[in-house]
């Protein structure tokens, strides 16, 4: 009898039954108990399979998710924000919370996360889902809607840089324009972003959808795939964005962006820097990409020195003056 009870606790925890078993599963129905957050705050999510079922749950507090954890739904499982975060804390935040060790296999599927941006309007450094210090890490099949800030930041990694991260299958709806990105990446390397769809994004002046953009010298972003993304009625500067900002010269490596399309956006892809001297060699693969109503042009490149051996479309599609600044130099256009 005692062996099959403790089976039980292991196949199954709802909410309320305060079981001392070690779970390997916990179901949360968010008809029964809505707040996720007064569950775990005793509890380190870690080595944790949550499965959330209906839609009404939410989150007061930021929940931070540890190693060898997934988090699932099913039968249109919901979770809302119903706080306001400090800057850089995600609602979910794949992370140690402490920021001394690396987090690993995390993932997140099937859920709508709801975030504040049609009740409080923006907050340009409070993401939806935050990762720090993480690698083998997948989030797919995601509805993220009303971030204020971004819907995925991918932040510097104090212990290790962020690696081997899946964006795919993710609708990034901002909803009333009222937030900064889709997708930020800060820090990371062997990133893919696959078949995902952005819309009603970015409030006039932030960069975009996606937005690449190492800031120190100590962040470094390459072998970054984006392919097969849909992006519509983007209010930012692009749908996507590769930022050279910092004076050390941290350009990303090997990026590739291809196959995706482009609607209702002021520019398809922008790779700007601030800094003339930069030089972009070999990093930049751009084809095979579609774009309608760009009003400022489907490609520009902004005060950089030189590209030289990269894969670029043609110099006709290029718009503004950014690409006069240009020293195209043995580039495949097509």
């Amino acid at each position: 009898m005692q062996n099959s009870l403790c089976f039980f606790c292991i196949v199954l925890i709802f909410l309320m039954s305060g079981s001392l078993c070690r779970a390997e599963t916990v179901i949360i129905d968010c008809l029964i108990t809505p707040d996720i957050y007064h569950f775990f705050k005793e509890r380190k999510i870690k080595n944790t399979k949550i499965k959330i079922i209906h839609p009404g749950c939410f989150l007061g507090h930021p929940l931070f998710i540890d190693s060898n954890t997934s988090l699932s739904g099913e039968k249109g499982a919901q979770i809302q924000q119903t706080f306001i975060s400090p800057d850089t804390v995600g609602v979910i935040n794949i992370s140690s919370g402490d920021g001394t060790r690396a987090v690993s296999n995390v993932q997140i599927s099937e859920v709508s996360f709801i975030g504040g941006a049609e009740k409080n309007g923006f907050a340009e450094h409070n993401p939806l889902i935050s990762i720090f210090n993480a690698h083998d890490v997948t989030l797919s099949n995601l509805n993220l809607t009303g971030f204020r800030g971004d819907g995925v930041y991918v932040g510097q990694g104090n212990v290790v840089s962020n690696h081997h991260i899946i964006i795919r299958n993710v609708v990034f709806d901002g909803v009333n324009f009222s937030n900064r990105n889709g997708i930020s990446i800060i820090d990371g390397h062997d990133i893919l972003i696959d078949g995902n769809r952005f819309t009603r994004i970015s409030r006039k002046g932030m960069p975009g959808s996606i937005d690449l953009e190492p800031n120190t010298s100590l962040q470094r972003i390459y072998n970054i795939m984006i392919s097969r993304n849909h992006f519509t009625d983007v209010h930012g500067m692009a749908a996507i964005v590769v930022s050279l900002r910092h004076a050390g010269g941290t350009v990303p490596d090997n990026v590739t962006i291809k196959d995706n399309i482009f609607d209702k956006v002021v520019r398809g892809i922008l790779i700007k820097s601030v800094i003339p001297t930069i030089q972009v060699n070999n990093n930049f693969h751009i084809f095979d990409n579609k774009s309608s109503s760009a009003s400022k042009g489907d490609y520009s490149i902004c005060n950089v020195n030189a590209v030289t051996g990269n894969n670029l479309p043609a110099i006709e599609k290029y718009s503004d003056s950014c690409w006069k600044s240009l020293r195209i130099k043995q580039d495949v256009l097509q």
